[in-house]
């Protein structure tokens, strides 16, 4: 094999190797991207989840009958 074959050769490796780690490392940014904004999405989900559920606690606490209308009718009937 001549000199200039064995260069030719090598930097042909070389490329091919630098072209799969460029391929590797782009697949895991992207990955990592996808998984960044679905964890962002469902933390999100879960805080609004959160609030919905204290905010209905927090009507749960108070009276039981919500109208004086129907206080009142719940009044004449115990009576």
């Amino acid at each position: 094999m001549s000199q200039l074959s064995k260069v030719r050769q090598s930097r042909h490796q070389w490329k091919h190797k630098a072209t799969q780690r460029a391929d590797d490392k782009r697949y895991v940014r992207k990955q990592l991207t996808r998984v960044t904004h679905e964890r962002n999405r469902t933390t999100t989900a879960l805080k609004a989840a959160q609030a919905r559920l204290r905010q209905l606690a927090s009507q749960s606490q108070g009276l039981a009958v919500h109208h004086q209308v129907d206080l009142v009718f719940l009044a004449l009937q115990l009576f």
